[in-house]
């Protein structure tokens, strides 16, 4: 008996803790009631927050939910991730066919064209530096010239692989991603 009463207090405050836990939480809306963002990130500085969504990259400020959408190629894609640039001023995200990357509180964004117009790359990333921007196509890791646009394809083992993920070294002179059977390493040319 005593350890059912003891199993009861404890189930009480436990719960009781869970729901004023709850309290220093905030809610951000997204386009439709019903849908789940795959991947959330703050900005670097932390006054945004970035979130993939029916049709559209929204982001929040975060500390007022006032958001601006930023849309993507289809009406009906919505992006699986999201990356901000170091300095805060850009986001990334793939769509369909491109990398696009917006200018945040502009209307201008630039399309970083992929290797086929129906491929939708799932992971983008910036280099620690600004200097370029990746992500994982169709037998290679592409890096583009975040400025001039040019790109490098770096191959991988397959022509039918696309990378998943990929990360810079904290220098911005490597790139790294895991590949068929192996994680690979490819030194940035200019």
């Amino acid at each position: 008996m005593n350890k059912f009463l003891l199993f009861l207090l404890v189930s009480y405050f436990g719960f009781t803790t869970i729901l004023l836990g709850q309290v220093n939480s905030t809610s951000y809306s997204t386009r439709l009631k019903n849908e789940t963002p795959n991947y959330a990130e703050f900005s670097n500085d932390g006054k945004y927050i970035a979130a993939g969504v029916f049709g559209a990259i929204r982001i929040w400020e975060a500390n007022t939910n006032l958001f601006k959408d930023y849309k993507t190629k289809m009406k009906n894609e919505t992006p699986l991730f999201v990356c901000f640039s170091p300095d805060c001023k850009y986001i990334a995200s793939g769509v369909f066919g491109a990398v696009r990357v917006w200018e945040i509180n502009t209307e201008n964004f630039t399309d970083y064209e992929v290797k086929f117009k129906n491929e939708t790359p799932n992971f983008v990333c910036f280099s620690p530096n600004g200097e370029y921007i990746a992500t994982g196509i169709y037998g290679a890791v592409r890096v583009w010239s975040f400025k001039s646009g040019e790109f490098v394809d770096y191959p991988t083992k397959f022509k039918n692989e696309a990378p998943k993920y990929l990360k810079f070294s904290s220098d911005s002179q490597f790139i790294v991603a895991g590949i068929y059977g192996e994680v690979r390493t490819w030194k940035i040319t200019n």
